[in-house]
């Protein structure tokens, strides 16, 4: 089976997660709940010993060795780049010190969607509630900058809004997102920076839900908006499809709102672009091991993803559905926090179709990825191929240029996003 098609099942997510959070019980789940789990469940102690960060050590090497991949990125460097972090290695005793001195270690590839998970956080992905104070955030210049904030969390109700810039926790700088979580009833000191207003915040973390249904809205009479928060766990086909049989035959115009979408499987992904495209458009080509191998046949070896997609047999494409694909025109909003999946997306209506883009730069993550097991509880999350798009754009490290740039509320209290985009729909 060719690449494309063994992936659609695979994760495809963003590094941006609740990597905050914190899920209970701390015990792992059982072997028969995770089809995926080959390794050991986690230990009962939660301090690592020598043996134990040899184990997980050596299973990383081993992934990195032979599963991962990504065109043009030397992954047999892992051993002189994790040297460079023994110190810290050999002073970890917890997992979270682990995870953050092994992570520092994958960073020197200078690729997206490779990182060690602590078995905390393995826990959190499998969940659709967690313990936080309910924000997802990007690390920049030792801040905290809000991405999206959970309905009815903690932080919500302190009137934390996207945008806000977490400047300090629990008297620190933040270098990480980590280092907001805690156990549920647990309080954490923040100092948040909204416009030129700096306040000072305690909050106590609790149990909020990571679902956030799909929603429609009428901009106007003949416009439409769907919200899509994640294209992992929690995106709905059902409730998409809903939403959509409201929108086909009645709206002129669809604005798609993928803000601080941090992406997710390849096969969500193909679900919605066929609500939207006819069966087969084409989209791009997933360069993984084959698809270099069956290019190397016929040509000289090269480790450029653009010229091996160029002559790629097996290309990425929307799919058959019972449903009709809208007829109407498209315009999609992304921001910073929109990335994977939701770039993949905004790429194939741009350049299919022509939807106006509207929003800031999204973030320029675009690798498909796997997660694995590893030995504690800990997972690996790695690379298995890049992503081209059929007019040959490589989206990894070139976050995707918006045909306007809209954020916030304009003076009327409108969604200036939103507004924009009609206002391009109607000239298109």
């Amino acid at each position: 089976m060719r690449l494309h098609r063994s992936l659609l099942g695979a994760a495809f997510l963003l590094v941006i997660a609740f990597a905050q959070g914190q899920t209970t019980p701390t015990k792992a789940p059982p072997a028969q709940t995770n089809p995926f789990l080959t390794g050991p469940e986690k230990r009962a102690s939660e301090t690592l010993s020598k043996e134990d960060k040899e184990e997980v050590l050596k299973a990383l090497a081993d992934v990195i060795a032979n599963r991962a991949f990504v065109p043009g990125v030397d992954l047999s460097k892992w051993q002189e780049y994790i040297d460079k972090e023994k110190e810290d290695i050999d002073k970890a005793e917890s997992d979270g010190a682990l995870a953050r001195a092994v992570n520092n270690a994958l960073k020197d590839f200078g690729v997206s969607h490779i990182r060690l998970l602590t078995p905390r956080a393995a826990e959190t992905r499998s969940r659709t509630s967690i313990v936080s104070i309910g924000v997802t955030s990007r690390v920049e210049n030792k801040t905290l900058v809000i991405t999206s904030v959970m309905p009815q969390s903690p932080a919500e109700a302190q009137g934390i809004k996207v945008g806000d810039v977490i400047t300090s926790v629990d008297g620190k700088a933040p270098e990480n997102q980590q280092v907001l979580g805690g156990d549920e009833g647990s309080e954490v000191k923040l100092k948040v920076k909204s416009g030129d207003v700096e306040k000072d915040f305690t909050v106590k973390r609790a149990r909020v839900s990571t679902a956030r249904p799909e929603t429609l809205v009428w901009a106007n009479d003949d416009t439409a908006v769907l919200r899509i928060w994640t294209f992992s766990r929690g995106y709905s086909r059902d409730n998409i499809e809903a939403l959509m049989k409201q929108v086909n035959g009645k709206a002129k115009n669809l604005i798609v709102d993928l803000r601080s979408n941090g992406g997710g499987s390849v096969a969500n992904l193909q679900h919605l672009l066929s609500l939207l495209l006819p069966p087969d458009t084409v989209i791009g080509t997933f360069v993984g091991k084959d698809t270099v191998k069956e290019y190397e046949k016929e040509h000289t070896p090269t480790t450029d993803p653009v010229q091996i997609a160029k002559d790629a047999t097996d290309r990425y494409k929307t799919r058959k559905l019972e449903m009709t694909p809208f007829k109407g025109k498209v315009a999609v909003l992304i921001n910073r926090g929109s990335a994977s999946a939701s770039e993949i997306f905004t790429a194939a209506m741009r350049e299919v179709s022509g939807s106006p883009v509207v929003g800031s730069a999204s973030m320029g993550a675009v690798l498909a990825s796997i997660f694995r097991p590893l030995p504690q509880g800990f997972q690996i999350q790695y690379p298995v191929s890049d992503y081209v798009t059929i007019k040959g754009n490589r989206l990894e490290a070139n976050p995707i240029k918006p045909d306007a740039e809209a954020a916030g509320a304009g003076q009327d209290g409108k969604d200036a996003a939103v507004e924009k985009a009609i206002e391009l729909l109607k000239s298109k």
